[in-house]
């Protein structure tokens, strides 16, 4: 499948790898495609991986993932062509993050609040017929690929509105290694998966780790 990744951050980088380690083919759109280490990273990955700009990205990918910050999500989906996600599936991984970083606790800010999510925002932002699957916001970059701990699988939790875009998403999912995947209903529990970020998060901060995931327990 081609798939077009809009972010060229670690997030970004990190699925673009594992996609293409997947068969994939893959562009990274960015606002400079010709940067020098992006180019140093398309070249290791062979083929399967090309930059450009976030139109052709959008242009490119059958299925689009949003992987960019925040603060520059809305000018990255405008930059990409709002038509170019008519009637695709589109992987939300963003969370609401203010810039700010961490404050002394360890604690992140939302700025939008609890009432919003961004999976809900991105749904809005884009035609009724692009289909918005929030996924991969819980977790950190080091740990997106292959999880694995000795607890057991992790558990990623995704919601969206339609079921054949959360299929295709599921399946993406297991095919870079994720085995429990949990379907919480329509965006708008966008609401509740992405503060999982902050809690992720400061669990980080406190004890200096990554290595650290959610697992759904279930009897």
């Amino acid at each position: 499948m081609n798939i077009g990744i809009l972010g060229s951050g670690p997030v970004g980088l990190t699925l673009g790898k594992g996609l293409i380690q997947s068969g994939h083919h893959i562009t990274i759109g960015t606002r400079n495609p010709s940067k020098e280490s992006l180019q140093q990273w398309i070249k290791r990955q062979g083929k399967q991986a090309t930059a450009g700009t976030f139109r052709h990205a959008a242009e490119f990918g059958e299925l689009l993932l949003i992987c960019t910050s925040w603060i520059g999500t809305k000018k990255a989906i405008e930059a990409a062509g709002i038509w170019n996600f008519k009637t695709k599936t589109v992987v939300d991984v963003t969370n609401p993050l203010d810039g700010k970083g961490p404050d002394e606790h360890g604690r992140f800010t939302f700025t939008i609040g609890h009432n919003y999510s961004a999976g809900e925002q991105i749904q809005a932002w884009l035609p009724p017929d692009a289909n918005v699957v929030k996924a991969l916001s819980c977790i950190g970059h080091e740990k997106m690929l292959l999880p694995e701990f000795q607890e057991g699988a992790p558990t990623m939790f995704i919601a969206g509105n339609n079921p054949e875009a959360k299929k295709q998403v599921t399946d993406l999912l297991s095919q870079i290694g994720w085995q429990d995947v949990a379907d919480m209903g329509r965006i708008e529990m966008s609401r509740s998966i992405e503060p999982l970020s902050l809690l992720w998060a400061a669990y980080g901060f406190l004890n200096n780790s990554n290595n650290h995931a959610f697992r759904l327990l279930k009897k």
